[in-house]
């Protein structure tokens, strides 16, 4: 089992935002000799140039149960972005050289309905792209 993780989704179609708030994610793998992992979360809009869209939380040390609390905004994301682009949530655990998969989850955006917040908890899967 991968873990579980935890935010929060609001899409604005008058503001063009998109907001997110990562809660936590929990029972995560342990990837370091300690018996902990190092993770943090990566978000992208997909499909889409990746780098134009990513955003980094911080790193919860020592950790396979990290509370994050925090927000997010993607801004100018238009209704026909909403209908076809999917948000992509990447669970790494940070190592001095490179990171180490944990997880990753997919929300497509057409699921959001407009001003209303919507919470999720959901199982990390393998990779999916």
């Amino acid at each position: 089992m991968l873990g579980s993780i935890q935010f929060t989704l609001r899409y604005s179609a008058q503001q063009m935002k998109l907001h997110i708030r990562l809660t936590s994610a929990k029972n995560l793998r342990a990837m370091d000799k300690n018996g902990f992992s190092d993770p943090y979360v990566k978000l992208y809009l997909i499909p889409g140039a990746s780098k134009a869209t990513k955003m980094v939380s911080k790193t919860i040390e020592k950790t396979l149960n990290p509370l994050w609390n925090e927000q997010f905004t993607y801004y100018g994301v238009t209704n026909e972005d909403q209908l076809k682009k999917s948000l992509r949530l990447l669970v790494l655990d940070r190592d001095r050289i490179g990171s180490d998969f944990l997880g990753e989850v997919h929300v497509p955006l057409k699921d959001l309905k407009n001003d209303e917040e919507i919470f999720y908890n959901l199982r990390l899967k393998e990779a999916i792209m």
